[in-house]
């Protein structure tokens, strides 16, 4: 399994980590309506064209879909900084937060931006204290050679390598505290 630019290789299928996910989630979010966990799954892998091949792929290390596990952290970390709300179980609606946050036009949305909203700082240090420092964006700086392959440092390799585990403890950490 490898990661870069926010996308975990599963095989030879690309699905986004869920930070990746994030403004995708909350673009789709922006009509307004609400819309179940299933519709909300269904619109962003329409928004990013995600092949019914990348959709099948299971984690690795859980029978579990990776692309509706990424997903479920992408909502959990909306929600938890109030950026989305649940008005029933499994249902959600953008908050105005959330509004102002699409009208900010971000480039991307991660978990340090998120430090500034709601209570996700409850959330985030909660995770933190169990599992260590969470990934930061999952955006990968890649330099060209002079042959115009794309390089990447072993640092950042490291750091790949770092994220993918602690993806895969959230991970475990998620299946046993949904609410």
């Amino acid at each position: 399994m490898n990661i870069s630019n926010g996308v975990k290789r599963v095989g030879k299928i690309d699905v986004p980590q869920f930070q990746a996910l994030m403004l995708p989630l909350l673009k789709v979010m922006g009509c307004g309506h609400e819309m179940s966990t299933v519709q909300m799954r269904d619109a962003v892998s329409i928004n990013l064209f995600m092949t019914a091949e990348a959709l099948r792929q299971h984690l690795p290390t859980a029978p579990q879909n990776a692309f509706n596990n990424q997903m479920g952290w992408a909502i959990t970390f909306l929600y938890k900084a109030c950026l989305l709300e649940r008005p029933r179980k499994a249902t959600y609606i953008i908050s105005e937060i959330g509004k102002q946050v699409l009208l900010d036009n971000p480039v991307e949305i991660d978990a340090e931006l998120l430090r500034s909203y709601g209570d996700f700082n409850k959330f985030y240090d909660s995770l933190n204290r169990r599992i260590g420092t969470l990934p930061p964006a999952d955006s990968i700086n890649k330099q060209l050679t002079e042959e115009g392959e794309i390089e990447i440092s072993p640092s950042k390799i490291h750091r790949q390598l770092r994220d993918q585990i602690k993806t895969e403890i959230l991970q475990v950490y998620y299946l046993n505290s949904i609410d």
